[in-house]
């Protein structure tokens, strides 16, 4: 196997592990569970409410009320009976900045892997512009990487888990 090859390997392994997501939900049930968990919610927050019935209403959240939640969705409201609600989570936007620092760190390392593998010959005539090179290209290798990243996490969102029913 040449050394491209493990190189292009090593770079896909690496940025698998740090681009994958893992979600841990720091929640105990008995804070999901309560329907009074509903109005810690502040009124117009993205929401996405499961319904027994196994149907999904995402919208703004107007209203919570003992018997019913009330979300706006398509500019009209839709109020749900707290009978009919299996969950609801609130939809939050996630910082682009962890997938924007992983972005430039993955690029920087690709490109200067690229650049040393260019510079690996056995002319040493060059060594200065060969090294060069290299800084170049991890240079324009994480400037490619943040601006990947920024657009990956950019449109990230988070769910958290507000209440569930028994």
């Amino acid at each position: 196997m040449s050394s491209w090859n493990r190189l292009m390997i090593s770079v896909g392994l690496i940025s698998s592990l740090l681009l994958s997501t893992i979600t841990l939900a720091a929640q105990t049930p008995s804070s999901t569970s309560d329907w009074a968990s509903l109005r810690n919610v502040t009124t117009d927050s993205k929401v996405v409410v499961k319904l027994k019935a196994g149907k999904s209403v995402e919208g703004k959240l107007k209203n919570v009320s003992d018997e019913s939640v009330t979300v706006i969705r398509k500019n009209s409201p839709v109020e749900i009976k707290r009978e009919d609600v299996a969950s609801v989570y609130q939809v939050t936007k996630k910082s682009a900045l962890p997938a924007t620092m992983i972005g430039m760190g993955v690029g920087a390392g690709a490109g200067a892997g690229l650049g040393a593998i260019g510079s690996a010959n056995d002319n040493h005539n060059f060594d200065k512009l060969d090294q060069a090179v290299t800084a170049g290209l991890a240079v324009v290798g994480a400037v490619a990487g943040a601006v990947t990243g920024y657009f990956i996490g950019r449109s990230a969102s988070k769910r958290t888990l507000v209440y569930e029913s028994k």
